[in-house]
């Protein structure tokens, strides 16, 4: 656990693969393992390490919603979706399940989906800059701009130097009818760093 505080993930690897060793049922090996495997981006042991501890139906939660990070990071959204939805049957107040499973959703173009699961997320206590921006980025997909801009503001609200939020908010803006409130929230995203601004700010004339 020292070696993965300091993310010396290989050699905590092999610490923990010495444990196996020498008990193969031991399950909190099989999940720290698992968790380095991911950090390291060798997705297929880390898999093989929690398949095993979901098999022995043990540190459920966990085991699942890091399982269901790593299909998504595989862009597997079915598959992220389905452990996702499995975390929420056993505790529905999870928010990281709900908002993750959210943006899985989005993916898969189901938008209207992921705005439940953000709803959800926000209603259970998530306060974050990601749910807000996320929330309104769904809105923006569903056309609702109105409210889409709302929560780009609650997300820069939180994180001053969201710069995606200020561009993301000045296209629904843009869309919304106001040319004055878009140009000012895409020259603040251009002044924040964010690449497309300028050539966006040239379109708009």
């Amino acid at each position: 656990m020292e070696l993965m505080e300091e993310q010396e993930y290989t050699k905590a690897i092999q610490e923990l693969s010495t444990i196996i060793d020498g008990d193969k049922n031991y399950l909190p090996a099989y999940y720290n393992r698992a968790i380095c495997y991911s950090y390291l981006n060798q997705n297929k042991a880390a898999l093989n390490d929690l398949n095993f501890v979901i098999s022995k139906q043990e540190y459920e939660e966990e085991a699942y919603l890091n399982r269901a990070i790593l299909f998504e990071n595989q862009k597997d959204y079915k598959a992220a979706i389905k452990d996702y939805t499995h975390i929420i049957t056993l505790n529905p107040k999870n928010i990281r399940a709900l908002h993750f499973r959210g943006i899985c959703k989005y993916y898969s173009k189901d938008y209207t989906g992921a705005l439940a699961d953000y709803n959800l997320a926000i209603q259970y206590g998530l306060n974050s800059s990601g749910v807000f921006y996320n929330k309104a980025v769904a809105l923006d997909c569903l056309e609702q701009f109105a409210n889409a801009i709302k929560y780009y503001g609650k997300a820069i609200h939180i994180d001053k130097n969201l710069e995606r939020a200020y561009f993301a908010r000045g296209v629904a803006n843009l869309k919304n009818g106001n040319k004055e409130a878009a140009i000012a929230d895409i020259k603040q995203s251009e002044k924040l760093g964010f690449k497309k601004a300028a050539e966006a700010l040239q379109e708009i004339g």
